[in-house]
């Protein structure tokens, strides 16, 4: 990797651990909210978009591994 990509790769590095922190807690049943018109869902609404919200976080933390496998990070 060049030196010039480090402070990029570091930044992507971090948004990538968030991602994954928050993928967490969602596969734990906690931290998610989700409002219609300002009405927070049941439960059981939670419970519905819960897989879908993990997928996606799932998609944007591969974004991110790829994004830094371009600039040369390596995964092991």
């Amino acid at each position: 990797m060049s030196v010039e990509n480090l402070s990029n790769a570091h930044y992507i590095y971090n948004e990538m651990k968030e991602l994954q922190r928050q993928k967490g807690i969602l596969e734990s049943g906690a931290g998610l909210g989700v409002t219609i018109q300002s009405t927070y869902q049941d439960n059981a609404f939670l419970d519905a978009i819960r897989p879908h919200a993990v997928t996606e976080l799932d998609r944007r933390i591969q974004q991110k591994i790829e994004a830094l496998e371009k600039l040369g990070v390596t995964f092991t």
